[in-house]
């Protein structure tokens, strides 16, 4: 998968020098299992820009033409039939959507910076999740100290209920 690493190379080309090493029907594929995990995360990777869009968007998005292309140049490599093809991109889409589903304020953040500024670098990527993981965990910081001191609070005031409770009975006794 080293051809596809930083956006480099073309599935097709993959797929042309890895098909001649695949197994056939029947035979072992642990020899090439780690072919199927590369070519399983890449199609995933490859469909979490549809994912995102679907996340943000009312209407279906397009199908992103080259995204689909190379995903399909890839299934050939581990699929053997045109249903099994289009079942395996279907569960990879699936797979992306709730993979970004729990992180849904970075796929915001990340889309809102992307229509300004219209290309994004691997550490600017980096930058955006790391400042939106920061304020989200600052966030639920300031939300646990906040319920923190209200318990204090609570439990200071039934404290006092407790020492008029104990003046109130001394009172009462002879």
């Amino acid at each position: 998968m080293e051809a596809l690493k930083d956006g480099c190379g073309d599935a097709s080309n993959v797929r042309e020098v890895l098909a001649p090493m695949m197994p056939k029907a029947g035979e072992d594929r642990s020899p090439v299992e780690d072919i199927f995990g590369s070519v399983y995360s890449k199609v995933v990777e490859l469909m979490a820009g549809r994912a995102a869009e679907r996340m943000l968007l009312d209407d279906e998005p397009a199908v992103p033409t080259d995204d689909h292309r190379q995903a399909r140049e890839l299934a050939v490599l581990i699929c053997r039939s045109e249903e099994a093809i289009e079942t395996f991109i279907a569960h990879c889409d699936v797979a992306a959507h709730d993979l970004l589903m729990p992180y849904g304020d970075v796929v915001i953040a990340l889309s809102t910076v992307l229509r300004i500024t219209r290309t994004l670098a691997g550490p600017e990527i980096d930058e955006i999740i790391e400042g939106v993981v920061a304020r989200k965990a600052l966030a639920m910081e300031r939300q646990r100290r906040a319920a923190w001191r209200k318990r204090e609070l609570a439990a200071s005031g039934f404290g006092a209920e407790w020492d008029y409770l104990d003046c109130a009975v001394a009172t009462i006794r002879p």
